[in-house]
């Protein structure tokens, strides 16, 4: 099914559609545990629950503080009703989980469903509980949207987490799309930048984030599961400590409405923390876009150069960055050719309502 249809006369609206629980019990699970909602006082032990399971389930990966800060603070999340916690005797988190809707929707009302374990604590019908109560509280999400759009609960996993997989395809979840993350070692010779004739390659900074966060939801519209990002999101991402907004780079041309519109950017976050994870300094490229105006032109290869050299003037030895194994605009073949190598894989898994 694709992830860019937009609303339809022959879907009622999910409100009529979806039936959600008017109130949620918290889980029971687990010997010894008390289960609650969760607040931003919680965000030391959560962290400690994601690292002690990301050893496991992620190794490759950490999830940093200020994500959470950010999340807890975000304005489509209320934690009092959006996530749950299990703490045991000792003080410990042994279980966390999320239920998340966006604020804006273009084609698809996706709520997130995003928990863990501890690794010690799994085989417990802890997971089972936890992910019935996210269910039921995406449905509530759902459940309260007038949109005439497919509507999804939707979650994540690494590809050799077999557990996790398993127990959302137990509960109906499908295999919707794969994830691909690459790798690309930076002693190894990087390509000549291409000319890009029409466009100048600035920098990012603050000046054009509100031209940036357009040319970004213009360029990944056509995108699978794609939705708008709102200024608040947009903004919460820059203030992340990983983004290197010296390292990024855009592709501006002129426009007679701003002066200058972005037409293309390449986005990269450097977190030291994870280096020890991948056997030494690497930067990530969250993000490679062109507006549709402007493919065809080689942009993105000349940006990538101009990024992957930066980040080896930076000392950084290998950069990382994730694609849609299906992406619509061929970046997998792009990033193969400037030496990137598969490294691992995730999926998504959805339950379609």
């Amino acid at each position: 099914m694709s992830g860019t249809a937009h609303g339809s006369p022959e879907l009622r609206a999910l409100s009529d559609r979806v039936t959600a629980p008017s109130a949620i019990e918290l889980p029971t699970a687990g010997d010894g545990l008390t289960w609650r909602p969760a607040t931003p006082d919680d965000i030391g032990l959560i962290l400690e629950l994601v690292h002690a399971a990301g050893r496991v389930d992620h190794p490759r990966f950490l999830v940093a503080r200020d994500e959470f800060e950010e999340e807890f603070g975000s304005e489509a999340f209320d934690p009092e009703r959006d996530a749950v916690i299990a703490v045991d005797d000792a003080g410990r988190a042994v279980a966390y989980g999320s239920a998340a809707a966006p604020v804006t929707h273009e084609t698809i009302v996706w709520v997130e469903l995003d928990g863990t374990v501890a690794p010690d604590r799994r085989r417990e019908g802890i997971g089972t509980a936890l992910l019935a109560w996210q269910e039921a509280r995406g449905l509530q999400h759902l459940a309260a949207s007038d949109a005439t759009l497919p509507g999804w609960l939707a979650a994540g996993a690494q590809d050799h987490a077999t557990p996790a997989i398993r127990l959302l395809e137990a509960h109906g979840y499908e295999r919707a799309r794969w994830w691909l993350e690459l790798e690309r070692d930076l002693e190894a010779p990087v390509p000549e930048p291409a000319p890009a004739p029409g466009v100048r390659l600035v920098p990012y900074g603050e000046e054009w984030a509100e031209r940036v966060r357009s040319a970004m939801n213009d360029s990944f519209r056509d995108h699978w599961g794609s939705r708008p990002v709102t200024a608040d999101e947009w903004a919460s991402e820059n203030r992340l400590a990983a983004f290197r907004p010296d390292l990024s780079l855009l592709a501006v041309a002129p426009d007679t409405h701003d002066g200058e519109r972005v037409v293309g950017f390449a986005l990269v976050d450097v977190e030291p923390d994870e280096w020890p994870l991948r056997g030494g300094p690497f930067g990530y490229i969250t993000v490679v876009g062109v507006r549709r105006e402007a493919r065809g032109r080689g942009l993105a290869r000349t940006m990538l150069a101009h990024v992957l050299r930066a980040l080896r003037a930076d000392g950084l030895d290998h950069a990382v960055l994730d694609v849609d194994a299906e992406s619509p605009t061929g970046a997998l073949g792009l990033y193969q050719s400037l030496g990137f190598t598969v490294t691992d894989r995730s999926i998504t898994l959805v339950k379609r309502f």
